[in-house]
């Protein structure tokens, strides 16, 4: 498959998805933590990690710059955006049952769910993982994997996060509902290297195939 960089082009995607997902949305509170959502349709872009959040009573790290992508990505394509606030008391991609994951299957409305993470550098720079029951990832992995491949990224499925039962990805398709995990690295949320913009414009052109935008 030829490799197709475009960095110009991919800058300039990468301006307006910033500029989009620096728009405020639309605050709700639950006991386990805060969240604000945009409304849209089709694809719901979930950003569960954008604050720090609370695991097994441990603090784990946020994964800043995320809900922007959400954000970002719901604006190119008219989908529905959903990240969390400051403060969470629990973390919705490892609470089964959270309240984030419920609003979040509310706001989808079936649609398919696209679980945005960061990981630290492991060979790769965006991972997709189809979660505990891959048929339901059918549709959603492949334009990401091919969109990654033609920016220039590699790119692994499965490999280091799968999405285990637990995961918002997980729930989801226990219900259902369409979706996948996408692993990005921190390179991809630096503006200094040359995979930020790489990775949102793939992120990007994926999802304009994935709604058929």
């Amino acid at each position: 498959m030829p490799i197709e960089p475009d960095d110009n082009r991919r800058h300039a995607e990468l301006r307006a998805l910033l500029a989009a997902g620096a728009e405020a949305g639309t605050p709700e509170s639950s006991p386990r933590g805060p969240w604000e959502f945009k409304p849209g349709k089709g694809i719901l872009f979930s950003a569960p990690h954008e604050v720090e959040q609370i695991r097994d009573d441990q603090p784990k790290r946020a994964e800043k710059g995320t809900g922007e992508l959400a954000f970002g990505l719901a604006h190119h394509v008219g989908g529905t955006a959903l990240r969390t606030i400051a403060t969470q008391a629990g973390d919705p991609n490892w609470d089964v049952g959270s309240p984030y994951v419920v609003r979040a299957h509310e706001l989808s409305a079936g649609s398919p769910i696209l679980d945005l993470h960061m990981m630290r550098p492991r060979g790769v720079e965006i991972c997709v993982g189809l979660g505990p029951i891959p048929a339901l990832g059918d549709g959603l992995w492949q334009p990401l994997v091919d969109e990654a491949v033609k920016a220039g990224l590699r790119v692994s499925v499965n490999w280091p996060f799968g999405a285990n039962p637990r995961t918002i990805t997980g729930q989801s398709q226990q219900v259902g509902i369409p979706a996948v995990q996408v692993e990005l690295t921190w390179e991809c949320f630096d503006p200094n290297h040359p995979a930020m913009a790489r990775a949102w414009s793939a992120m990007a052109r994926a999802a304009e195939r994935i709604s058929g935008a």
